[in-house]
């Protein structure tokens, strides 16, 4: 449940950057808005737990809620103005494929032989994604498309920091209050940013775009809480759960864009939505189970 829930709110995160257009949200204050948000969020429910942690404990996670903190505003500034410019799905495709990065670092990490279990449900995953994103040449120049490399590399990036943060360098520090202060730094940073621009007059305050990140907080801090916390409540390997996650993703917002957008729908989206349900039903069953 912990990871459906993940990905459902990561999905309300596209729709939202796909919505703010609309409401003429400007998407760097909407941004920093939604990290105070979610922060607040994680200080709220975890409360008790906050005043058990010791200042030690808080300073050693410091340093990776701060690395945290810079992926985090820096990765969802370039998403937001990438969903506008190259579009929800194009920009979809460029998070979540950073997943064969993510995937192939944690096996080497934890010394896994790479075979057919793991190796055929990335390869469909990827075919899958690639054909329910790829929308053919885009009519911005390069420009825009410099984005989706960043996005690609930094997603992947945040994947393995957020993995190594619960498996290795804080194992035993609670869950919902490193996210809290992660995005706790992220909002810091951005409002230091906002702080320069209105320093030298680029930028107006607007409060539609402060209470649109307002919305925005609460599925942010759900989607990366929740997906730290299915490492260890699914049962299952790590990578299982970062190619269910990025895959998840994909087809949710998928669906959404044909619902919901009115997006156009192709037979080669049709196939990467079968080879993504392929590829999320062989992360969880083995080959040995199937043929045994």
């Amino acid at each position: 449940m912990d990871l459906i829930l993940s990905i459902l709110s990561s999905s309300l995160i596209f729709i939202l950057f796909r919505s703010f257009p609309g409401f003429k949200i400007d998407i760097l204050q909407a941004v920093v808005a939604n990290y105070f948000v979610a922060f607040t969020c994680g200080i709220m429910l975890f409360s008790n737990d906050l005043s058990t942690l010791k200042n030690q404990e808080i300073m050693q996670a410091s340093p990776y809620a701060f690395m945290c903190g810079v992926l985090f505003i820096s990765l969802f500034v370039i998403m937001g103005i990438s969903s506008q410019k190259n579009g929800v799905a194009t920009t979809s495709i460029a998070v979540k494929m950073s997943m064969a990065l993510s995937v192939l670092f944690v096996l080497i990490a934890q010394f896994n032989v790479i075979n057919f279990n793991n190796l055929i449900p990335l390869i469909l995953a990827l075919a899958g994604v690639f054909l329910v994103s790829y929308q053919g040449q885009t009519k911005e120049g390069s420009g825009s498309l410099w984005m989706l490399g960043v996005l690609f590399l930094g997603s992947a990036c945040l994947d393995l920091v957020l993995f190594f943060v619960q498996d290795s360098w804080l194992p035993n520090f609670h869950q919902g209050i490193f996210a809290s202060l992660g995005f706790g730094m992220a909002g810091c940073l951005g409002l230091l940013y906002l702080i320069y621009l209105s320093f030298h007059k680029k930028l107006k305050f607007d409060l539609r775009s402060w209470l649109g990140g307002i919305v925005l907080g609460i599925p942010n801090y759900f989607s990366i809480y929740l997906l730290v916390k299915a490492y260890n409540t699914l049962g299952i390997e790590p990578q299982q759960v970062l190619s269910i996650a990025n895959v998840g993703v994909v087809l949710a917002s998928a669906l959404v864009g044909f619902l919901l957008f009115k997006e156009p729908f192709s037979w080669k989206k049709g196939w990467g939505m079968v080879l993504c349900l392929l590829a999320l039903s062989l992360s969880v069953i083995s080959f040995e189970e199937i043929f045994s």
